[in-house]
């Protein structure tokens, strides 16, 4: 490597890293190197550039210029004789549609990039490629696969140990989790998220993180802890200028403040968030028509007929202008008439990307059976009666990375006469050929194996995994029945007196 070509190495590598602090400086300069690399006719750092000019244009929402320039990027690889970069630019491809609302093309480049990344190797590119399609999901109301797509995201991202990808996909699954009122579970992933990005230098994620967190609170109903969240979701946002973020925290401080009986200063910061989004960078119709809705309301419970019914014109309009807004994005999207198609290949991929991080028990475990499998044999084993020496043991935890462990440590007290399977992603089922205190022994001996279990080594701090043993006769016939038991169980334990 030539001495030029070193030094213009190092540029990009010192603009790549400020990209995110400084993105206007980085946009001017990466033009200046841009112009370097096409005078020593360098295709690499060229591409470089363009990629770092197409991001740049993009946190600076010039997104015409973002998309001239990704265009560009994808033309100059294609007349190349390697893909180097292809997986890169088909991400940013989607990265500028999803801006634009349409998600179908978005999802469109994504696939692309996901399958590129696969082909040269690329497991950021990949996870990024992960956060998207689980988005497009999100926002087309397909919130369990959304949540299946991002934890896969923080079980790639955990992997090669990622911490800001993971800390992403964490929060962008605490968002599906909420669509999906799944509120305590919010809090476990969001503390995640938020233990990886002690050290990140981006703190609008954090602000993100504590914004969620005031949410999921507010939902769960503790008030004074939704309270301290969003006030320093609203510091970070306000010390690291983020209109957006700021004006998020807003609203959620304005909802505080009403289920507080404050409603003149819940009327303060919904009028600060008015003013916020306003001049926010993004289209704003969306959230100025939950604001005016909002200040609507509580001018109605206050009696100010006049200015509910102003903020009711208001909400009025801005939200005929996010459906005009979004059903004319719907109609420009050419992607949309092939999204059956679209989907059934995204989940085609994601379901072998999962299949490289998620445990297989046909590769590794003798004693491993298929679910169906394992409940035929419950129910053979039930119609024994009392003469069935077999018991149930239960290995339970939210986290699918916490189960794959709890599975490799399952398997290595079972014997040639158990049946070991995932009945879920949450669930372990062992039906272990032993009852009474041999049964009992050898729950206990599991338990002390996962209470000693080095699970920071996994990259998992967690709370430990619940293991139940259980009389064959009285355990449920299927999955559902179980779940819904474990659930009756957990409404009764909430309901006691502490």
């Amino acid at each position: 490597m030539s001495n030029r070509s070193l030094a213009l190495e190092q540029t990009i590598q010192r603009l790549t890293n400020r990209l995110v602090q400084d993105p206007e400086q980085v946009l001017t300069d990466a033009h200046d190197c841009l112009l370097q690399a096409k005078t020593y006719n360098d295709n690499a750092a060229t591409l470089q550039c363009l990629l770092l000019i197409t991001q740049s244009s993009w946190r600076l929402k010039e997104l015409k210029a973002s998309l001239k320039y990704i265009r560009a990027a994808l033309r100059l690889q294609q007349s190349l004789d390697n893909d180097d970069y292809l997986a890169d630019i088909y991400h940013y491809h989607a990265v500028i549609y999803w801006e634009q609302a349409q998600y179908y093309t978005a999802q469109q480049y994504w696939i692309q990039s996901l399958e590129q990344s696969a082909w040269s190797d690329n497991p950021c590119i990949q996870i990024e490629a992960l956060l998207g399609l689980g988005n497009v999901w999100r926002v087309t109301e397909e919130y369990k696969l959304a949540k299946a797509t991002h934890e896969l995201a923080v079980r790639a991202a955990n992997s090669i140990r990622h911490t800001e990808l993971e800390a992403r996909a964490r929060i962008f699954l605490s968002w599906d989790l909420y669509y999906l009122e799944r509120y305590p579970e919010m809090l476990t992933v969001l503390q995640g998220a938020d233990d990886l990005l002690q050290h990140n230098p981006d703190k609008i994620l954090e602000a993100q993180v504590w914004d969620f967190r005031a949410v999921a609170l507010l939902e769960l109903g503790q008030v004074d802890a939704a309270e301290k969240a969003a006030n320093q979701a609203h510091a970070l946002a306000d010390t690291y200028q983020s209109v957006w973020m700021k004006t998020l925290a807003m609203m959620s401080l304005a909802k505080i403040e009403l289920l507080k009986g404050q409603t003149e200063q819940a009327l303060k910061w919904l009028r600060e968030a008015e003013s916020h989004a306003q001049f926010s960078e993004v289209n704003s119709d969306e959230i100025l028509a939950r604001i005016y809705q909002k200040q609507s309301d509580i001018a109605e419970q206050m009696g100010d007929m006049q200015s509910a019914y102003l903020a009711f014109k208001h909400f009025r309009s801005h939200s005929l202008a996010y459906v005009r807004s979004q059903t004319a994005q719907l109609g420009s999207d050419k992607a949309r008439l092939s999204k059956q198609q679209l989907e059934q290949k995204a989940r085609k991929l994601i379901n072998r990307i999962r299949g490289l991080h998620e445990y297989n028990p046909d590769k590794r475990y003798s004693n491993m059976v298929s679910e169906t499998f394992w409940w035929e044999q419950l129910v053979q084993l039930k119609t024994e009666l009392r003469q069935s020496n077999y018991s149930v043991i239960v290995v339970r935890h939210n986290d699918p990375r916490v189960i794959d462990v709890c599975t490799e440590l399952t398997h290595t007290l079972s014997s040639s006469n158990d049946f070991l399977t995932r009945l879920s992603s949450e669930r372990v089922g062992w039906l272990i050929a032993d009852k009474g205190a041999e049964a009992e022994q050898l729950c206990r001996t599991l338990s002390q194996m996962l209470t000693i279990y080095p699970w920071h080594r996994k990259g998992l701090s967690c709370e430990l995994p619940s293991v139940i043993l259980q009389n064959i006769l009285i355990f449920p016939f299927t999955l559902e029945q179980l779940e819904q038991e474990s659930d009756n169980e957990e409404n009764l334990d909430r309901g006691k007196p502490a």
